[in-house]
This record gives C-alpha cells, structure tokens and sequence, in this order.
C-alpha cells in the first residue's frame, strides 16, 4: 500500500497525477494479493454501467483503460455488486454473478477467478475494485477481501479531495 500512499500524497498537491494514483493502487493490489490483474472502474451517472479507469496485467506490466460493462449486458453481475458490494468467486466460470463474462472475457484472457468490491459514496455506488487471477484457480483469502475494502478506503478518499478540487 506504500506506493497508493505515496501518489495519494501527490494527487492531494496535485490533482493531475489521478492517473498516476490510478497506477499505484492497481500494482499495490496485485502485488499484495498475488492476483495477475487489478483494475479501477467507476460507475455512470444511473448507475448503469461501469468504465475501466485503469487496469493492470501483471503478466505483461500493461495498463490500459476505457472498457465499458452495461447492465444490459451482464445483469446477474451487476445485482450481485449493487446488493452484495462484493463479489468473492474463486472459480469466477462457475460463479454466478460471473458467469456472464465467462465466454466473452474469461476465457479469452484465461481469468479464473475474481475478487471485485464496491466503493460507496454515502449510499451510492461510484466505483468497483477488481482483482482478477489468471491460469489457475484462487482461493481469495479473508485477507485478500480486507486489503481490497483498505485499498477501496485510498479510493474513496482520492474522489472527496476530487470533489473538493472540482
């Protein structure tokens, strides 16, 4: 969690680094939870879909950024994170709130398993921390689900010093 500190400090200087912090606590998730990939997606307006801010492959050292989830598209999902705020599926092909993405995203990438949490702003959902692992199945550990709602309290605190800024 050094390096999201660390660009939290900076982004509280100066809001431009966003990015940057963006980096930071996707290699800070992968690195401590031992997952091949983490990402950063903030909900739309109604809450209706969800945009990758920032995703990190550890397979490769990647970012990328802009993939766009509907409702529409995966509904089971998006039930499951609006109503449980968390999603823990080790064996994400067989999940089902996971399932959905199992032909189209899971197997091209060969993602096994996943971790997702939600970000709250008062009650309202605004962003979902992913952990994503790939090749095999990850039991995700309690620890695991802890160090993603520390790392979802760095979030949160990015967008109260953005709305400040704003």
């Amino acid at each position: 969690m050094d390096r999201a500190r660390a660009a939290l400090t900076a982004f509280r200087a100066n809001p431009d680094t966003l990015d940057d912090l963006y980096r930071a606590i996707c290699q800070d998730i992968v690195e401590h939870v031992g997952s091949s990939r983490a990402s950063i997606w903030l909900f739309n307006g109604v809450k209706d879909a969800i945009t990758s801010q920032c995703l990190f492959d550890s397979r490769d050292g990647t970012f990328s950024s802009g993939v766009t989830l509907s409702e529409d598209d995966f509904p089971q999902y998006f039930d499951a994170i609006k109503r449980d705020l968390k999603i823990v599926a080790p064996d994400a092909e067989h999940h089902p709130a996971t399932s959905c993405f199992d032909e189209i995203y899971f197997t091209p990438l060969d993602i096994r398993s996943l971790l997702d949490f939600v970000i709250l702003e008062g009650a309202s959902p605004i962003a979902v921390l992913c952990c994503e692992h790939c090749g095999v199945i990850k039991d995700w550990t309690e620890a695991d689900v802890k160090y993603l709602h520390q790392m979802s309290a760095v979030l949160g605190m990015t967008f109260k010093v953005r709305a400040k800024a704003g």
